[in-house]
């Protein structure tokens, strides 16, 4: 029998250009922040997750050289697991 898993989202705290938290936003509250910040073009923002500050450019993209595994990844993990288990499945099934 499959048993349901209560996953509780990830939130991270963001901070505006002056160093005001904004809270502690889940990974879609952090992309309509990375939206606002897109169209409106400014820089500054910026989370901290794991003690590593993690800039947010202008354009809403992460900088890269600020990133740390594990950001928002839960989504991506379990559907990477999902294909590792079908082509898992699948070698079983040819062999």
């Amino acid at each position: 029998m499959i048993q349901i898993k209560k996953i509780e989202p990830q939130i991270i705290e963001h901070f505006d250009f002056n160093g005001n938290s904004l809270g502690f936003l889940n990974e879609y509250e952090n992309a309509y922040l990375r939206l606002c910040i897109s169209r409106e073009k400014v820089d500054g923002y910026y989370l901290m997750f794991e003690g590593k500050k993690v800039n947010i450019m202008s354009t809403g993209r992460f900088n890269e050289d600020d990133l740390v595994y594990g950001i928002y990844d839960t989504y991506q993990t379990l559907i990477f697991k999902i294909h590792q288990e079908y082509i898992k499945n699948k070698n079983n099934i040819n062999q």
